[in-house]
């Protein structure tokens, strides 16, 4: 009888640690598995210069792609920064990024925007429109901000940077109000 119980709460102890592993796997394997999906709606949206949805049920369009070559690393980025999109994948805070505006990109800091923590000022990045324009950009200045509003409109003044932002530290394992900001000048 007793081994009969002690069966049972090992498998039961099974169990509940499987969910717990499911539980806490289902963030970087969204980002994985998004990843593809909005690589194929990226390349239909380039071919047809439409912004497209990857999903009937999205609450986002694809709008541009990410190149750091250093890094030999791709991302598709996403005109929202929603609780949705930023499961799938990087944001952006303005959804018209074909505007003159500065383009600000965000993610999760645990997987699309993790390789932020491996790059420097003088990295060089890329980031191309739906409409196929390319620009390049170097990282010129790196910060941690206390406060997720980014006030640089003076010092940015006749620029169009890329900036991308995610949670500091790198490390953490609970949200704070700390945000590490990159910003990249655009290279002729």
């Amino acid at each position: 009888m007793f081994r009969n119980v002690l069966k049972f709460f090992a498998c039961c102890l099974i169990a509940g640690a499987l969910i717990l592993l499911a539980k806490a796997s289902e963030m970087p394997l969204k980002a994985i598995v998004g990843q593809y999906l909005l690589n194929d709606v990226w390349e239909k949206t380039l071919y047809s210069g439409i912004k497209t949805k990857p999903w009937e049920s999205a609450d986002f369009e694809v709008v541009g792609e990410l190149k750091v070559p250093r890094l030999s690393l791709s991302r598709i980025v996403l005109n929202s920064v929603s609780g949705e999109a930023m499961a799938w994948g990087v944001g952006t805070l303005d959804p018209d990024v074909s505007k003159q505006s500065p383009i600000i990109l965000a993610g999760h800091r645990d997987t699309h925007m993790e390789f932020m923590s491996q790059l420097h000022v003088g990295d060089r990045m890329s980031f191309q429109l739906a409409d196929g324009s390319l620009k390049s950009y170097e990282i010129v200045r790196s910060m941690v901000l206390n406060t997720p509003e980014l006030q640089l409109a003076d010092q940015l003044k006749g620029q169009r940077p890329l900036i991308l932002t995610t949670c500091w530290p790198f490390n953490a394992t609970h949200s704070g109000p700390e945000r590490y900001v990159l910003i990249g000048q655009e290279t002729t």
